[in-house]
């Protein structure tokens, strides 16, 4: 995932929050920006993270939702949680803000690199990662070719497939329970011989955010499986 370097200081912060710490509503209806071939919104249910759903605005941030979601340190995502005025630059408001179990909150922009890379695009992502950085903030800028990498989001979709077959406890227990043997990773075809499973058993445990693969998701025989631990 890409970040920027700059050193300006912009920015204003105009928060969607409430005092209690629930989920703030998002702070535009979806379906607001411009129309381009890549656009189409999606409700994403994701039951296994969170009871709220998770509105997309183009394929693109469907599919970083979906990867984002396989994180198990990840325990909330957000959509168009707040606007900032970046000064010069106008208002922006980020796709996503992520919450995490052990780490701050954190911001996410997905947009295609052909329109990123437009002129006045890529000073407004630029700004934002700017003003975010001067509040101690991370902010991640997140292209087509950083999600499509290595099939890493059609793996993340497979995998999410996986995570709602009707698996039986005691064989997801077995799973994860040789899984935690193997602090370095154990190879899928290993645990496959060693527990008598299937890999949709395996990939329903990933799914589950018990058991973990590499960055891209990948599942062949010979890909690690790795405790959370």
């Amino acid at each position: 995932m890409n970040q920027i370097n700059l050193q300006t200081n912009v920015g204003n912060f105009y928060p969607n929050t409430n005092p209690s710490g629930q989920v703030c509503t998002p702070v535009r209806q979806p379906g607001g920006k411009r129309k381009a071939p890549h656009r189409r919104i999606t409700y994403l249910n994701l039951a296994l993270l969170q009871s709220a759903l998770v509105v997309c605005e183009s394929d693109l941030e469907r599919d970083l939702a979906l990867i984002i979601a396989l994180n198990p340190e990840v325990t909330r995502i957000e959509y168009q949680p707040e606007t900032f005025d970046l000064g010069i630059y106008g208002k922006y408001t980020p796709d996503f803000r992520i919450s995490y179990k052990s780490a701050p909150q954190s911001y996410m922009e997905a947009k295609p690199e052909i329109f990123a890379q437009e002129p006045e695009t890529w000073a407004k992502i630029k700004a934002a990662y700017a003003y975010f950085k001067s509040q101690n903030i991370v902010f991640e800028y997140v292209s087509d070719t950083d999600i499509e990498k290595n099939n890493r989001h059609l793996n993340a979709t497979f995998i999410h497939r996986c995570a709602k077959l009707p698996i039986p406890a005691h064989q997801s227990e077995m799973v994860i329970k040789t899984v935690n043997k193997h602090p370095q990773g154990i190879r899928i075809d290993d645990l496959q011989a060693t527990t008598g499973l299937l890999l949709d058993h395996i990939l329903h445990c990933v799914g589950l955010r018990k058991i973990k693969l590499n960055h891209f998701f990948e599942f062949k025989s010979d890909s690690l499986v790795y405790p959370l631990v």
